[in-house]
């Protein structure tokens, strides 16, 4: 392996921002300097969006050694598919599937250091193939582990006990063991990938004002404050549950070095009105590190040009950092 990490890098959509975001990103050289990005797709494809584009990022094809400076491309399609902007397609899913795939296997079978994905349309890329409900799940199974979902900027982290399931299925998939495994996936990987020596993790409530002492529902003061409880025993240093428009409001994410929210929109709404296009996607609890923007596929602007960089690019550097500390956290 090379001084610097390896990027295995997947494309996301064709007929979203991924490629166009991604080539921006490496028009700034410095990111050069920190990784070796390999992407996988084909020559043409990503010549015609450097075209389309108008970037001017240097480009080689690669099979084995990847160069250094340089964009390397490692050919997985056969052939491009068609681009329609905006647009979803399954043929546009099946690319996308297998850039990610092989992206995955690369990292996998240690031909690179670490994996950042491009966004993917969901439903365009379901599949038999990927019966997943996104990025997360499907390396979970991959890579055998359980995987926890953080989204991260600067000092703001927040993590996901339930992730992408109907809302009206959270209540029931809040279980004891789920609290104290994805905290403990949490607390770890604070420590082994933030550098943070002994972390502290605030939960947020289920229920609006956290049940109110179990006027407004039970679940909190039933799970939840028994669970914190244990995890304090084990000298796992999380508080809560708190009310989670007041616990954002007040800024109270400050005091802590994560935050972890019962269910999606609940901590995601949080945090991307304070970090949207800045932040990162992690992938946590995973033998390999994974990270992504923090944006989907943005089809309304794609293909237009518009499209922001510094999410992407933010990734591919999070990617970089986290890999470095569990080298030397290992």
């Amino acid at each position: 392996m090379s001084a610097l990490p390896i990027v295995a890098i997947s494309v996301g959509d064709p007929n979203g921002v991924g490629v166009e975001v991604l080539l921006k990103a490496f028009q700034d050289k410095r990111l050069f300097k920190r990784c070796i990005p390999v992407v996988y797709a084909n020559e043409t494809f990503i010549q015609k969006q450097q075209l389309l584009f108008h970037t001017n990022v240097p480009l080689a094809v690669v099979n084995e050694e990847p160069k250094k400076n340089t964009l390397n491309i490692v050919p997985i399609w056969k052939s491009s598919p068609t681009v329609a902007f905006g647009k979803q397609t399954s043929e546009a899913g099946r690319a996308a599937f297998e850039s990610l795939r092989a992206a995955a296997l690369a990292v996998q079978h240690g031909n690179a250091d670490v994996l950042v994905t491009a966004p993917i349309n969901k439903a365009a890329i379901k599949s038999q193939d990927f019966p997943f409900a996104g990025h997360t799940h499907y390396l979970g199974a991959l890579w055998g582990d359980d995987a926890l979902m953080i989204l991260a900027h600067e000092n703001l982290r927040v993590a996901l006990l339930t992730d992408h399931i109907p809302l009206h299925q959270v209540s029931r998939a809040i279980t004891p063991s789920l609290i104290m495994g994805k905290a403990r996936e949490l607390y770890h990987s604070l420590q082994q990938d933030f550098d943070c020596s002994t972390p502290k993790i605030a939960l947020l409530g289920l229920n609006p004002h956290a049940g109110d002492q179990g006027v407004i529902g039970t679940e909190d003061e039933a799970i939840l404050k028994p669970v914190i409880k244990a995890l304090h025993q084990e000298g796992v240093l999380i508080s809560g549950p708190f009310a989670a428009d007041g616990f954002f409001g007040q800024k109270s994410y400050t005091d802590f070095d994560a935050v972890l929210s019962c269910y999606h929109d609940q901590g995601l709404v949080g945090f991307k009105t304070l970090a949207f296009g800045n932040g990162v996607n992690i992938t946590a609890g995973l033998p390999f590190v994974r990270t992504s923007p923090d944006h989907g596929t943005a089809f309304a602007i794609a293909g237009k040009g518009v499209a922001s960089p510094v999410s992407f690019a933010t990734a591919v550097e999070m990617a970089c950092k986290i890999y470095n500390n569990r080298q030397k956290n290992s």
